[in-house]
């Protein structure tokens, strides 16, 4: 993109031969105020190039000129009475304001020498006679010219400056001087090249140190080594340092304090930083944490602390926060999430690895010098890719190592990678590895990075505190450095493949030749073991997986560390950074395969401490009495003996997994083991009883799944008194169960021929759910099936398509219930009795098909899912639901929606798409959010409530499924888009004057009144024209990506923005569009906080000109501190309308008054309008614009999608405006 070159190059340093350049009118002040200027500048060691218009022009002058501008840092424009008559000095300030332009980092300072800044931005006072001379001595051809220059003297008058006004030139000249060494001492940090996804993530940080607040603020960018922590803080740095007046960069914090007086050495760069290079010498701590807090207490500083790695750290440098003067900002970056105390103040950014996308730019501009791959190196990049994980430092890495080799090399490379991690990249990792602080948290990090990444915490504690580790705050540790993650919502331990390698190598290390002899051994070194008996006793866990269930895709076997789930598989998630897809188990119980490998169990003989032993399909032959007697978990899926045999020492045992086995009785008799808490024979086809579990008197979980020939479970598991889940999903031959005494959660979906009659739940102490999921169950009655007996306790029941065709009124009993799952049963109707559930705050009976009615129901339901029953009229009743949040009516015969609708007053989503039959929605409460209608065929009007006077238009609009607009007979909109009467708007907003009407394309012919459109905040109109308003002074020709710089005025500040796209219209392009391409989109984006707004316009409604060129007008009414002057904006239009190529876009910016005693404010035709009050609560801006063809205005009927960094669409929350809207993380 045109714009990508200017807002990457931000990131990195630039020659600067000069740091400041010098414009001025020698007549009025190359022998005063300009040489005194120039003298001074130099005795503060400021190199600056000094312009004479006195000296000889020529091309190589103009030339030299030119390239002196180009390399400075800083433009110093003295503007003087004579200023504007010199053409020469005018077309010096145009390559001034295009250097601007282009490059945010130039600093332009306008001087005001005994001249009134309004003048010289009006061009008023002595610049008009000069301006009068100049258009006489012009062609009309050459008037442009003349307009380039007034608009430059506008922008740069705008941007503020130092007037001399009364002050003595001496003191005005220190002043300057003062401004410009703060400008220019700061050398701007080197940061990576290719930031990709640079602005993404340090926009949030960009915005939290503009925010204006007095607090003296605290941040912590949070993350695991080489993610970009540095880099993001550097960009931060480096775009805010100017907002400030002292910063310091402090890097490399943890290595610097480890030297000898290293603390003292970073608090002396600390003041020489702040203190512009006069600090004194710092001999020890103390003496330079004094300094500190004189010199941090007098001015506002941003101090950067790079690579903390505790808190004595940052308490030496920096001292107390409250020393700080107000205003103030502190960075801190860590590998330490919890480095400060939850008491302590402060925002913290985590930084999440990047994704695919940003993966491969990345890692394409280190080894391809672009930003995609070459051809031939598209697969091998993304297996790269995948490698790295989304680590910026390993994408990196090994982009540059790989860059220029040969396919053959790059494919030599990944087999090392997989064996040995790059060193470069691991040497970072192991700092944190290093930090640990004992070796309890090192085996603990080994120990998950081996054989429990992708398992659960429970699951993990489980196993590890019977190892006599303290898990839960080893976990913690290991998760404060960032070398381990939960998932959220799953709690699971996920660590990155990086991170994961680290530890495969540290292990590694233990014995780089003989893996016998290490204390973890996996795959296969472990396979190699086997063969070879080469085992010790220093192998304390064993992995070897010979035949996965779970194929990886790009990836081999030995990254597969995915715990299954135990119950609905549907809810099973990818960890690590791998794709997957299940494989269908077999019919039969037999691993074998024809590459399978017999191993001897000799080979355990000398494995006495061995505690964790994971196998997958691996067959050992022989006594399995040579198996370690210190076994704390085992786990062998493919087991392939029918039984345990007795001599197999299980007694030490808490976790037993045997999936998928061959087992067809578990063991003979009754075995003790009294450690055992989780037992899982899942897939075991061949059981069809279980044994006495009476010696199992630990049991907590007992896991059955799809065992499908098990037909009886005995009677002892219901003596189990800690035995809390059950889990008997898919055992279709089960037929009967003993009285449970303690179940919390039992699992009997798919137990098709279970007596459900004789399931005696008395006992059941504290129930929490009984679950069904997934299979019918075709063959099972339930309506006979007494519910008395369940406990009142039972707070959450599903009984999904349970043939269940009356609900019993003992179900209505259950008082403690919060949700009841009934979708898919033949049921008529609701009990009366339903409102007794009084707790209940969910109710699915979705798939319900010969559901009619609805009964009363209870007022303390905040989801209903009514989806594919067969309701034709929803009572008023159900609008007395106050707390209800979700309403689903998808594809029921509604033809209406009570008028009491707005009665909901917490509705936040209304589905009622499908609904084949609903001609009307009625007035909607404002809590609505969301709303989908796809395939309302018959939806001809929507109606949504009036807005008030006085009533942010924002903060109430409806976040629509766009999809709404193919309802092909919908014609009336309401109020739901604020669609706005152009006659009383438009011409207070552009000066144009509507005409005529417009007619509906598609299924309907009715012609709407003229309307534009106002939703989130932007107001959008279709207007036939040839060309762009003269309003419109920012503008670009036949470009789709337009940057700009915000500018100034005085006592005004912005408010918003109007944008104008001239669309040529293509003669030989049908104006008919596929469905799904109907639209086309506006961007606009803050490059300089990092703020991004998408605007889709979806095209329902056509136009009666359809030959003619075409304007689309917005307006776009922005928040507080949302956009700020001397901040950089671009436009881009994503997808252009299909028959019209983009001619030209046109922007001009709305402002508002400060103070509205000054009288200094830029009349209705200058470039800024005013803003004011108009009929109906709109907030406008009014501005004249002089010339425009006034065709015939028309009107589309638009869906808004707003899109922040790629985020996808975000659904505006109750009381928020789209322009408001914040990311939590980078």
């Amino acid at each position: 993109m045109a714009a990508k070159s200017s807002r990457d190059s931000s990131s990195s340093t630039y020659r600067c031969s000069y740091h400041a350049f010098l414009s001025f009118r020698g007549q009025d002040t190359r022998k005063g105020f300009t040489d005194h200027l120039c003298r001074a500048l130099e005795l503060a060691g400021i190199h600056t190039f000094r312009d004479d218009d006195e000296i000889k022009r020529g091309e190589n002058i103009e030339s030299e000129l030119e390239k002196a501008i180009q390399e400075s840092q800083v433009s110093i424009i003295v503007f003087s009475k004579d200023y504007a008559s010199s053409r020469w000095c005018l077309n010096e300030l145009l390559k001034i304001v295009e250097r601007r332009n282009t490059d945010r980092r130039h600093v332009v300072l306008p001087v005001f020498y005994d001249v009134d800044p309004s003048d010289v931005r009006k061009q008023s006072g002595s610049f008009v006679e000069a301006f009068a001379r100049h258009e006489e001595r012009f062609s009309t051809e050459e008037m442009d010219k003349v307009e380039l220059w007034r608009r430059a003297l506008r922008d740069v008058a705008s941007l503020g400056g130092m007037v001399l006004g009364d002050r003595y030139e001496g003191q005005f000249i220190q002043d300057i001087v003062g401004e410009i060494r703060n400008r220019v001492d700061h050398a701007a940090l080197d940061v990576a090249p290719f930031a990709v996804g640079m602005d993404n993530r340090v926009r949030r940080l960009n915005m939290w140190l503009q925010d204006g607040s007095n607090d003296v603020g605290l941040a912590v960018i949070c993350g695991m080594g080489g993610i970009g922590k540095s880099t993001i803080a550097k960009a931060a740095y480096n775009r805010n340092y100017d907002r400030f007046q002292g910063g310091s960069f402090l890097a490399d914090i943890r290595e610097s304090s480890e030297q000898p007086n290293g603390f003292a050495l970073l608090q002396r760069k600390l003041l020489s930083d702040i203190q512009k290079g006069k600090a004194k010498k710092v001999y020890n701590m103390d003496e330079g944490t004094i300094m500190i807090k004189q010199a941090v207490g007098y001015k506002k500083v941003l101090i950067v602390l790079d690579d903390v790695s505790n808190r004595d750290q940052l308490n030496a440098i920096l001292g107390m926060r409250e020393w700080l003067h107000p205003g103030s900002k502190i960075i801190v970056t860590t590998r330490h999430e919890h480095l400060l105390n939850a008491h302590d103040v402060f925002e913290k950014f985590m930084v999440r690895e990047l994704n695919e996308y940003e993966s491969l730019e990345l890692f394409s501009w280190h080894a391809f010098r672009q930003s995609h791959p070459e051809e031939g190196y598209k697969e091998l990049s993304r297996h790269v890719v995948q490698h790295c994980g989304g680590l910026p430092l390993a994408l990196q890495v090994l982009g540059s190592s790989l860059s220029g080799k040969s396919v053959e090399v790059w494919q030599s490379a990944l087999q090392k990678l997989d064996v040995i991690p790059n060193d470069k990249i691991q040497k970072v990792l192991r700092i944190s590895f290093d930090s640990l602080q004992d070796d309890h948290d090192k085996n603990l990090f080994l120990h998950i990075a081996s054989f429990f990444t992708g398992k659960t915490m429970d699951y993990t504690i489980t196993i590890l505190d019977n190892l006599e580790f303290c898990t839960r705050i080893g976990i913690e540790n290991l998760v404060d450095r960032c070398l381990l993650k939960m998932e959220w919502g799953w709690n699971r331990l996920v660590m990155h493949q990086s991170v994961r390698n680290m530890a495969m190598a540290i292990i590694r290390e233990e014995s780089p030749h003989d893996p016998g002899k290490r204390s973890r051994v996996l795959q296969k070194d472990a396979s190699n073991i086997l063969r070879k008996l080469s085992g010790t006793e220093n192998i304390k866990g064993l992995m070897l997986n010979l035949a996965s269930k779970t194929t990886f895709v790009g990836s081999d076997e030995k990254r597969c560390h995915v715990e299954d789930y135990d119950g609905n598989c549907s809810r099973r998630r990818r960890l690590g950074f791998f794709s997957w897809k299940p494989i269908s188990f077999s019919s039969t119980n037999s691993a074998s395969a024809s590459n399978e490998i017999d191993f001897k169990s000799e080979a355990f003989r000398r494995m006495n401490n061995l505690e964790i032993l994971i196998l997958n399909n691996v067959n050992i032959r022989g006594s399995y009495e040579e198996f370690s007697k210190n076994l704390v978990c085992l786990s062998w899926r493919g087991f392939q003996l029918k039984s345990i045999p007795e001599n197999f020492c299980l007694e030490n045992l808490v976790v037993l997994d045997m999936r998928n086995s061959s087992l067809q009785h578990v063991w003979n008799g009754t075995r003790v083991i009294p450690r055992l808490k989780i037992l899982n024979f899942s897939h075991s086809h061949g059981l069809s009883t279980i044994p006495d579990f009476s010696g199992l008197y630990n049991l907590e979980r007992l896991i059955l799944k799809h065992c499908i020939n098990l037909v009886e479970v005995h009677e002892s598991i219901g003596h189990l008194e800690k035995l809390v889940v059950l889990n008997l999903k898919g055992c279709k031959n089960l037929m009967k169960l003993p009285i449970l005494r303690s179940i919390q959660d039992l699992i009997l979906s798919g137990c098709s021929k279970l007596e459900m009659k004789k399931l005696n739940l008395v006992s059941a102490k504290s129930w929490y759910s009984v679950w069904s999921w997934v299979s019918p169950r075709k063959n099972t009655e339930l309506s006979s099936f007494s519910l008395a007996s369940l406990p009142r306790s039972l707070t959450s029941l599903s009984l999904d398509c349970c043939n269940i065709s009356e609900i019993p009124t003992a179900l209505t009993m259950l008082s403690s219930l919060e949700y009841l799952n009934l979708y898919g049963n033949p049921i008529t109707s609701l009990p009366e009795s339903m409102n007794n559930l009084v707790k209940l705050r969910t109710l699915n009976v979705s798939g319900c098909r010969n559901l009619t009615t609805l009964a009363e129901l209870p007022r303390s339901l905040t989801s209903l899912r009514l989806a594919c029953c067969n309701i034709s009229e929803i009572p008023s009743a159900l609008t007395m639901l106050s707390s209800l949040e979700y309403l689903s009516l998808h594809k029921n015969p509604i033809t209406s929606l009570p008028e009491s609708m707005n009665n909901l007053v917490k509705l936040q989503t209304l589905e009622v798409s499908g609904c084949r039959n609903l001609t009307m929605l009625p007035e909607l409460p404002r809590s609505v959010t969301q709303l989908y209608g796809l395939g309302c065929t018959s939806l001809k009007r929507i109606t949504n409530s009036p807005r008030s006077p006085d009533l942010d238009y924002g903060s109430s609009s409806i976040v629509v499924d766009p999809r709404l607009w193919y309802c092909g007979k919908l014609v009336d909109f309401g109020t739901l888009l604020d669609t706005l009467a152009l006659d009383s708007y438009l011409s207070y907003l552009f000066d144009l004057e509507p005409k005529g009407g417009i007619e509906v394309q598609g299924n309907c012919c009715e012609s709407l009144g003229v309307q534009g459109t106002f939703s989130c905040c932007i107001l959008s109109i279709f207007v036939h024209g040839s060309k762009i308003p003269e309003g419109f002074n920012y503008r670009s020709m036949g470009n789709t990506v337009f940057s700009m710089i915000v500018p100034s005025h005085l006592n005004l500040k912005i408010v918003g923005l109007n944008a104008c796209v001239l669309y040529a219209r293509q003669s030989n392009r049908s104006l008919e569009v596929p469905r799904g391409h109907d639209h086309h989109s506006l961007e606009l984006r803050n490059e300089t906080k990092g703020l991004k707004w998408k605007w889709r316009v979806w095209r329902k409604v056509g136009w009666k000109l359809m030959n003619e060129d075409m304007l689309w007008l917005s307006r776009w009414i922005m928040g507080n501190n949302e956009l700020e002057c001397g901040e950089e904006v671009c436009f881009e239009i994503i997808d252009e309308q299909d028959g019209f190529l983009t001619k030209e876009i046109g922007v001009q910016f709305v402002y508002e008054q400060r103070n509205k005693d000054k009288e200094d404010v830029p009349s209705s035709s200058e470039d800024a309008t005013t803003r004011t009050r108009v009929p109906g609560g709109v907030e406008t801006g009014v501005q004249c614009i002089h010339s425009c063809d006034k065709k015939v205005i028309s009107t589309v009927m638009c869906a808004a999608e707003y899109y922040f960094c790629n985020s996808g669409r975000i659904d505006l929350p109750r009381g928020s405006t789209a322009v408001g809207c914040r990311l939590s993380d980078f």
